[in-house]
């Protein structure tokens, strides 16, 4: 191989060498930041699992004293239902006493005021018998 070819092929492995010490010290910094990077998403990232998982409880806290307002809140809504029912039921009933004594209150007035009658129309019957 002549000298000048090999001279030659020394300085483009050199030229290629040195080009490539840069790009090499590039790509190692390039990979330490990536590293840097991962290892800070990875804090972060434990940091907002933390904070999910704390709200998270929070929620179910929340939902159970919401569920147990809800049972409460169903359990008085159901029972004044039922006293609400009592309440029509008692109406209804002495709705219907106050019109029986009602109508026997008025019957035995329509009795008493027939007797009164009777004796009436029997004494006024007699006296005009008696003045004959």
């Amino acid at each position: 191989m002549p000298i000048a070819l090999e001279v030659t092929l020394i300085l483009v492995l050199i030229a290629v060498a040195m080009g490539l010490l840069p790009l090499l010290f590039q790509l190692r910094r390039t990979a330490q930041n990536f590293d840097a990077f991962l290892l800070s998403t990875r804090k972060d990232l434990s940091q907002i699992t933390e904070d999910v998982h704390v709200s998270r409880l929070r929620m179910d806290q929340l939902t159970g004293s919401i569920q147990t307002y809800l049972d409460e809140l169903s359990t008085f809504v159901q029972l004044m239902g039922e006293v609400g029912q009592t309440v029509r039921n008692f109406h209804s009933r002495f709705h219907n006493t106050v019109e029986s004594a009602s109508r026997n209150f008025g019957g035995i007035i329509g009795g008493v005021s027939a007797v009164l009658a009777f004796f009436r129309s029997k004494r006024t019957t007699h006296e005009c018998e008696q003045e004959k």
